[in-house]
This record gives C-alpha cells, sequence and structure tokens, in this order.
C-alpha cells in the first residue's frame, strides 16, 4: 500500500488584514469572530456591542462607534477609501447593513441589508428600512424614516414628543444588557 502525499500548503487568496489600533470603553463588548481591520483609529464607546461576524472596516478613515449602539452580525461599518465614519450614540446597525456614511446620528436605526453610502450623513433618530438606500454624499434630517423604494416621511411621534425618544433610548439600553449577557466578550483580542 501506497502512501499518499503530503497536501500542498493552502495559500492565502490575500494577506492577512492589520489590525488597528483600537480605543474601546472597559465595558464595550466585541464578539470573538468581529473583524476590525485597518490602519487608522477604531473607538468603541461604553456599552457598545460587536456582534460576531460584524466587520468594522478602518482602512479608509478613523471609526467611532458611541455609547449603547450595536453592530449585529454581517453588517459592516467604515470604508476601504472614503473617509471617517462616525456612528452616534443609542444606534442599531442590522444584519447584513453596510454604513460607509459621514456620521448616523443618535438613536437612528439602519436595518436589513440597508445601504449607507460614502459620505451621507444621517440625522438623529433617523431610520433606514430594510433593503433601502441611502445614496453617497446624501443628508438626512433628523427624524427622517426611508421606506418603500426610497420613499422619505419624518416619523412625527418622535419628534413630537420626548417622552418617545426616552422611551427608545431605555428600551436600547435594555437591549444592550441582554445582548451583553449573550455575547461572549473578546474585546482583549483587540486591546493594545
Amino acid at each position: 500500500m501506497a502512501s499518499r502525499p503530503a497536501p500542498a500548503p493552502k495559500r492565502p487568496s490575500q494577506l492577512p488584514a492589520s489590525k488597528p489600533p483600537c480605543n474601546t470603553h472597559p465595558s464595550a463588548i466585541i464578539a470573538d469572530k468581529a473583524q476590525i481591520t485597518g490602519a487608522h483609529a477604531v473607538e468603541i464607546g461604553e456599552n457598545a456591542v460587536i456582534h460576531p461576524w460584524a466587520r468594522i472596516r478602518a482602512e479608509g478613515g478613523k471609526v467611532s462607534i458611541g455609547k449603547n449602539s450595536m453592530v449585529y452580525e454581517g453588517a459592516t461599518v467604515g470604508t476601504v477609501d472614503g473617509g471617517d465614519v462616525l456612528i452616534g450614540d443609542y444606534v442599531n446597525i442590522e444584519t447584513g447593513a453596510v454604513v460607509e456614511a459621514k456620521s448616523v446620528g443618535d438613536g437612528s436605526t439602519v436595518e436589513v441589508n440597508a445601504v449607507i453610502g460614502k459620505g451621507a450623513v444621517l440625522g438623529k433618530w433617523c431610520r433606514v428600512a430594510p433593503l433601502e438606500r441611502v445614496e453617497a454624499g446624501e443628508e438626512l434630517e433628523d427624524f427622517t424614516v426611508v421606506y418603500g423604494d426610497g420613499q422619505r416621511r419624518v416619523d412625527k411621534t418622535t419628534k413630537e414628543h420626548a417622552e418617545v425618544r426616552e422611551l427608545k433610548k431605555v428600551g436600547q439600553e435594555k437591549v444592550v444588557q441582554a445582548m451583553r449577557t449573550l455575547t461572549p466578550n473578546a474585546m482583549a483580542k483587540w486591546a493594545g
């Protein structure tokens, strides 16, 4: 019986991505399978949660994620060549979403598989519905909702009632706390 030849070593399809300088708040959660790449700084705020398979790309500029914000699995935040990205406080970037925006305001939600183009600016408390797109360089005023083939409207309930905004913050804090118990923290992997 002849022995089999040893398999040829596998060649990586690309060079490993560089590890960016990370400044993470001690209460932030970064899952082990999260991907953080690039040469620019990444800042992750208090109680922020970065889910497994979420991608933070700091190749094109600094990425900053605010307190009590979450980046869900399969979502991508940042650019390869487009400048800094600022994600405010209490923001949700849901599964499969791509955010290359200049900024996403506090309390905003980018829903499943939505795309926010390079340099776009989302105001506070905006919502981009699943599969919707905000074009590169576009600016949305506070409380704008993007839905149904690019239609726009103002969320008057959230805009006109501060108590609704406060309740949304409390709800987000509760979801973040639940995610903190469900997501093992591998932040040490990104420290230093």
